[in-house]
């Protein structure tokens, strides 16, 4: 039996790709035999002309562009699955929950369950995957994320660097736990305007950018909410985070209590010690 693969919560860069590598070695080169939408809604597009054009083709690669998992169709074509605040990705459930939204079944038996309880996530049909990536940031963790491509991307900019980071035509992947972590790794409050970050301050946040990253998906993501591993474990991410979702507890640096702040309508952890904002 196939084991359950979840993903809910705030998906990020680090639980997508844990998802991405979990899938990759059971969809690979296998054929898209079904493709049930139980709500239309999910669907970005027609549902028709995606199950025409998707269906019967093979996986030639399982991708993932930031926090986005896509299915590379052999032809050139792609589906991708945007997960977003809610969505998970189950495989083989037993039960159907009405929180399913549309179900993949693959041919070598695989079944491959969207749920998302409040409709956030996507699936679309794209006929140009290159064009679709390039709409995207950098990849925080390719080797063309340097400090020189993440300087230009903040260069001049007024909104407060926490923001920059979430802005997913700027660095893809990078969400508001792991912006927090990267933001305190690097000594940085969120709301320093991001255009003001001298070179100094951009080299620490790129090793901490990437470091997080890293580390993260080293412990297959974090289970903040109900995110687990295809053996039914959780991540561990979590347990290595300094500041996200630790408000009032110590600093581990200094021992101040962690604050939150909000920044563009998203809540900011950090300490306001080690983070001032000068």
């Amino acid at each position: 039996m196939t084991p359950v693969l979840h993903l809910s919560g705030m998906p990020e860069l680090p639980e997508v790709e844990t998802i991405r590598r979990a899938l990759e070695p059971l969809l690979l080169g296998e054929r898209l035999t079904g493709l049930e939408v139980l709500d239309a809604r999910i669907v970005q597009g027609d549902a028709a002309q995606l199950r025409v054009e998707a269906l019967g083709r093979r996986i030639a690669e399982v991708m993932r562009r930031g926090k986005h998992l896509m299915l590379l169709l052999e032809g050139g074509k792609g589906i991708v699955l945007h997960l977003r605040m809610t969505g998970s990705l189950l495989l083989n459930e037993p039960e159907r929950s009405p929180r399913v939204r549309a179900i993949l079944s693959f041919s070598n038996g695989t079944q491959l369950f969207f749920n998302d309880m409040r409709r956030l996530g996507t699936i679309a049909l794209i006929n140009d995957v290159e064009a679709y990536c390039l709409r995207l940031g950098p990849e925080p963790l390719s080797e063309g994320f340097t400090t020189d491509s993440l300087a230009r991307c903040l260069a001049g900019r007024r909104i407060p660097v926490k923001a920059a980071l979430l802005d997913q035509h700027l660095v893809a992947g990078v969400g508001n736990m792991y912006a927090d972590e990267a933001l305190f790794q690097a000594g940085l409050h969120p709301l320093i305007p991001a255009g003001d970050l001298h070179s100094g301050q951009v080299q620490r946040l790129w090793i901490a950018i990437r470091a997080v990253l890293e580390r993260a998906i080293a412990s297959q993501g974090a289970s903040i909410n109900t995110y687990c591993l295809p053996n039914g474990q959780k991540g561990s991410a979590h347990d290595s985070f300094s500041v996200a979702h630790k408000k009032g507890d110590p600093c581990p640096a200094c021992g101040t209590p962690i604050d939150r702040v909000m920044v563009r309508k998203r809540g900011s952890y950090y300490c306001p010690e080690c983070q001032r904002h000068s």
